[in-house]
């Protein structure tokens, strides 16, 4: 085999070892690309979330209801990996003195996932399934899977 050969495959088999050894390429968050965009609920209340990717692969998004000029709700939110584990991470304005609350990535599927944290008051568990591609179903609850309240959001953009 020429050496010009034997350097490209090395070179090709290191890209594709790199690829594959990034905690960000194995499944968990590459499928929530799909959660990019803008949505929007529409209930007794119209919750808008929006989310955006890092360069590094992370996630941050934001969470917040309006009612003309006032805004009812609002959050930061954010997807990431900490010790190579996926967190959830939400700060809710005017609650939990403005500590970021962290949930566990518990349960990943293509096109769902489910972030929890045992130790918080509400909710324990969030959960977040596309539905298709313009549609998007979150759910928040508590650890037994009582208090659910559901959001039914359409893709805006």
């Amino acid at each position: 085999m020429k050496l010009n050969t034997m350097v490209r495959l090395f070179f090709a088999g290191l890209m594709i070892f790199l690829y594959s050894c990034n905690p960000y390429n194995q499944g968990k968050s590459t499928s929530l690309k799909s959660l990019v965009g803008l949505w929007k609920s529409e209930g007794n209340l119209v919750l808008y979330e929006e989310w955006n990717q890092l360069p590094d692969s992370s996630f941050v998004g934001k969470g917040f209801s309006i009612n003309g000029t006032d805004t009812l709700f609002s959050e930061a939110l954010r997807i990431a990996y900490q010790n190579d584990t996926l967190y959830y991470f939400a700060t809710v304005y005017r609650q939990n003195k403005g500590v970021e609350i962290p949930f566990k990535l518990v349960e990943s599927e293509k096109s769902g996932w489910v972030f929890e944290n045992p130790s918080h008051d509400y909710p324990n568990r969030i959960i977040y399934k596309i539905q298709h591609d313009s549609m998007l179903f979150a759910r928040t609850e508590n650890i037994r899977g009582n208090k659910p309240v559901e959001f039914h959001f359409k893709r805006l953009k």
